[in-house]
């Protein structure tokens, strides 16, 4: 729901193997200027139940070489009712959001004109 800038809301459904989980995200702020994209996990079946939101802040910087770019991906963890962060929950969350990325990744490397 929404128009695709911030405050929009999209379910995002991924399938692994014999299992589907989807997430909600939601558009906190887009920045085109400077390659900015925020956006929160706020809900689904693939945000842990210990977890209110995942925030992930990126930006794209020019590569060292001149001619690549590098993303750059900050995530803040918010729990519910500020319980301790378990060393699981972060490194599963971690370790999905990075497999989302290299996906898009691929997809990009195997696509630069789009």
């Amino acid at each position: 729901e929404g128009n695709g800038g911030p405050g929009t809301v999209k379910k995002i459904t991924a399938s692994e193997g014999d299992q589907t989980s989807f997430v909600l995200q939601k558009v906190d702020a887009i920045d085109e200027a400077n390659l900015v994209y925020d956006y929160s996990i706020v809900g689904g079946t693939g945000l842990h139940e210990s977890l209110e939101k995942v925030t992930f802040q990126t930006k794209v910087v020019p590569g060292t070489d001149g001619n690549g770019s590098i993303a750059k991906a900050t995530l803040t963890f918010h729990t519910k009712d500020d319980a301790p962060l378990s060393d699981a929950v972060r490194d599963e969350t971690k370790a999905r959001g990075a497999g989302i990325f290299k996906a898009i990744e691929g997809y990009v490397l195997a696509n630069p004109a789009q």
